[in-house]
Order: structure tokens, then C-alpha cells, then sequence
């Protein structure tokens, strides 16, 4: 038995599975699917939730509200300028 050796990059491989058709789309999400670990997922989720409010526990929420309204803004105003250009 012969063995192959192949170098991809992650956006290689994400450019091979989209042009896939639907079916076999299926079949891969599948097959990947079983390799998830959810619970270790969910503890790191977890964990860096809590991470995250530990940290910013002093900040009021509505100042954590006026700095995404603002992120969303300046994030809008940006993809409109690139979009015109």
C-alpha cells in the first residue's frame, strides 16, 4: 500500500469543500462531526466567558453597549467606503 502525503492550507481546503457538490458537503460535515469533542468546547467556552466577565466586571453595561454600538458603526462605515470604491 502506497501512502500520500499532501500539503493544503487551511483556505486550500476550504476552497476544495465549496466547490463540492451538496451531497458530499453532508457527508464531510458528518464525518467531522463526529471528531468534535462538545464538552471539551463547551468548558473552553465556558471558561472564557467567565474569563471575559472577570475581567471587564468593573464596566458597567451600559458603557460595554456604547463601545459595541460604536465598534458597529465604525465597522459599518468601513465596509461602505470599500463597497463604493
Amino acid at each position: 500500500m502506497n501512502t500520500v502525503s499532501v500539503d493544503l492550507s487551511l483556505d486550500q481546503i476550504r476552497r476544495a469543500v465549496r466547490q463540492l457538490p451538496a451531497q458530499e458537503k453532508i457527508a464531510l460535515w458528518r464525518l467531522l462531526d463526529k471528531d468534535l469533542d462538545r464538552p471539551a468546547i463547551a468548558r473552553q467556552f465556558t471558561l472564557s466567558v467567565n474569563s471575559i466577565r472577570k475581567a471587564y466586571a468593573h464596566i458597567s453595561e451600559d458603557e460595554v453597549m456604547k463601545d459595541a454600538v460604536k465598534a458597529t458603526r465604525q465597522v459599518r462605515k468601513s465596509r461602505h467606503a470599500k463597497s463604493r470604491s
